[in-house]
């Protein structure tokens, strides 16, 4: 009977160690969660200071017009043959072959290969007189027409290259200015932590314009006086400072997000380091000193 006693307080004994350690092992676990817990929600409490400390707040968003810029089509590789100049705008049928209006047609259908773009615009060439068929949509530079086989829809404009079949064109480029400030409690930032985004949908295209407000070629940004933030009469630069209480005029160019009336796009203004803030354009009207801020 000793001998089973024994036995008896040996195994109790085991038990309570096990039992000991099993609660040691899950002591030191839920520890362990907790402190990740309370990290988490320390980095996401500094994550939401910062974002809180640095915040964009747009006031309004202006309608500046078409771009000032063009696009010239050429009959030959090398930029060779007939040309023909477009303004912003859309061109077919008989405004494809005299985009002057002079009377004279300096352009030919299905008869261009190659074609120069001004910085600020893209073009959209079309293969039918409509604006249908296949399409190649080409930012600001000189296009060969590689570039333009390349960039088409379908590419190489179905299989069989896209040489001398050109018949309707659209120039787009569209000139906005935002005014904005920081937000109240907001800390200084640089001018080079901001930038913006304009996103749209256009079929058969979809996309986005976008950069820092610094860099927004040609455009850049001043305060409301037209001066940088020393009171000079220049553009802000990226190490500028600006601080709650200055508000900015940032002039931007819009390529592939060409609005049409009635459209709606999304615009978002981003601090690195800090808030992005959404906004909706509303293009109720396209005349020039319209603000298309929407606000509900």
């Amino acid at each position: 009977m000793k001998g089973d006693s024994g036995s008896i307080g040996i195994g109790a004994m085991i038990v309570f160690i096990a039992l000991i350690l099993v609660a040691a092992v899950a002591s030191t676990v839920i520890i362990k969660s907790v402190e990740n817990l309370q990290q988490k929600g320390e980095d996401t409490s500094n994550d939401t200071r910062l974002a809180l400390s640095k915040k964009a707040i747009l006031t309004s968003a202006y309608i500046l017009g078409d771009s000032d810029c063009e696009a010239e089509l050429f009959q030959h590789s090398g930029f060779g043959g007939w040309s023909a100049t477009y303004p912003v705008g859309s061109y077919a049928g008989n405004d494809f072959l005299d985009p002057d209006n002079d009377g004279v047609n300096e352009a030919v259908s299905d008869d261009a290969t190659t074609i120069k773009i001004d910085a600020g615009c893209e073009v959209i060439l079309y293969d039918e007189d409509d604006f249908s068929g296949w399409s190649a949509r080409l930012s600001g530079g000189d296009h060969s027409l590689a570039s333009i086989n390349a960039n088409s829809l379908p590419k190489n404009c179905g299989g069989g290259g896209c040489n001398d079949q050109i018949s309707s064109l659209k120039v787009l480029g569209f000139e906005m200015q935002l005014h904005w400030t920081l937000a109240a409690g907001s800390d200084e930032v640089t001018a080079g932590e901001v930038s913006w985004t304009v996103t749209c949908v256009s079929e058969p295209f979809a996309g986005y314009d976008g950069d820092t407000i610094v860099s927004s070629n040609p455009y850049g940004s001043t305060l409301l006086d037209g001066t940088n933030t020393a009171g000079l009469d220049a553009k802000i630069v990226d190490s500028e400072i600006i601080e709650h209480g200055m508000y900015v005029k940032t002039d931007i160019a819009l390529r592939i997000c060409y609005p049409e009336e009635g459209e709606k796009m999304q615009l978002t203004i981003h601090i690195d380091g800090g808030a992005t803030t959404y906004y909706t354009l509303s293009f109720r009207g396209l005349g020039v000193g319209t603000n298309v801020l929407f606000v509900s």
